[in-house]
C-alpha cells in the first residue's frame, strides 16, 4: 500500500462529492453510475445501495489508487517535487477528472503551469458546470497552501538553475524572511514588476522613461 492521501486533501473530495447511498448520475451522459464518496465505474448498477461503512471503504480505495496515480512519475511527472498541499490537491483533482486527465494536466508543465491549468478542467456533457469551477478554485487554493515543517522552496529544477543563480546573485529574485524562494509559487503582479523593475536597473535602463519616449 502506498503513501495515503492527507488531512486536507480528504477532507476537499468529501466537500464536493458529499455522500449517497443509492446509486445516481451526477450528469445524465455520464457512462456510468455513481455511489457513496463519488465511487464511479462499471462496477456500480443502476439501483444499488450500500452501507455507511462499505461507502467509507470504497472512499479509502479510490482515494489510495488516486494517490498512487498522482505518485506515478509517468503520470505526474513532477510527482517527487510535489509537497503534501501540492499532492493532496492532484489527488482530489484526479479523484474528480481521471488519471488520463491528470497525464493532459502534467505533460511539459511546471508546477505553476499546472496549478494554473487546473481551471480548464470545468466542463461536463459540453457545459461549464459552476460545481467544478468551485472545486478547481478550491484544490487551487489548497494547491497553494504552505506546508509547515516542510523544505523551503528554493532548490530550482536543473533546467532553471543558472537562471535561476544568476536572478539571485543579482538581486532580481528575493525569497521571504526566512530564505524560501518559492520557486514553484505562482507571481503575483506587484512581484513581477518588482522584478522587471530591479532588472531595468541592472542593465541601466532608464526607469523614468515612458512608452512614448518622455521621461515621466
Amino acid at each position: 500500500m502506498g503513501r495515503p492521501i492527507g488531512e486536507a486533501g480528504l477532507a476537499l473530495i468529501k466537500q464536493f462529492e458529499g455522500c449517497r447511498l443509492t446509486a445516481y448520475k451526477a450528469v445524465p451522459t455520464e457512462k456510468y453510475w455513481t455511489i457513496g464518496w463519488g465511487h464511479y465505474g462499471p462496477d456500480v448498477e443502476e439501483d444499488r445501495t450500500i452501507t455507511q461503512a462499505e461507502a467509507d471503504r470504497l472512499l479509502e480505495s479510490d482515494c489510495q489508487r488516486f494517490a498512487d496515480a498522482v505518485d506515478d512519475p509517468k503520470n505526474c511527472p513532477p510527482a517527487k517535487e510535489l509537497n503534501s498541499s501540492q499532492r493532496d490537491a492532484l489527488i482530489s483533482f484526479t479523484f474528480n477528472c481521471g488519471v488520463g486527465r491528470l497525464r493532459t494536466l502534467c505533460k511539459n508543465r511546471s508546477l505553476p503551469e499546472i496549478r494554473d491549468a487546473m481551471a480548464l478542467y470545468t466542463r461536463s456533457g459540453g457545459k461549464t458546470l459552476p460545481g467544478l469551477v468551485r472545486r478547481r478554485a478550491a484544490e487551487q487554493a489548497l494547491f497553494d497552501t504552505p506546508v509547515p515543517g516542510q523544505a523551503a522552496d528554493s532548490a530550482p529544477a536543473p533546467a532553471h538553475r543558472e537562471g535561476v543563480d544568476w536572478c539571485v546573485e543579482h538581486g532580481i529574485l528575493t525569497g521571504d524572511a526566512g530564505g524560501d524562494l518559492m520557486l514553484t509559487q505562482p507571481v503575483p503582479r506587484q512581484q513581477l514588476c518588482t522584478m522587471l523593475y530591479r532588472f531595468a536597473k541592472l542593465a541601466g535602463l532608464d526607469s523614468t522613461e515612458t512608452p512614448d519616449g518622455k521621461e515621466g
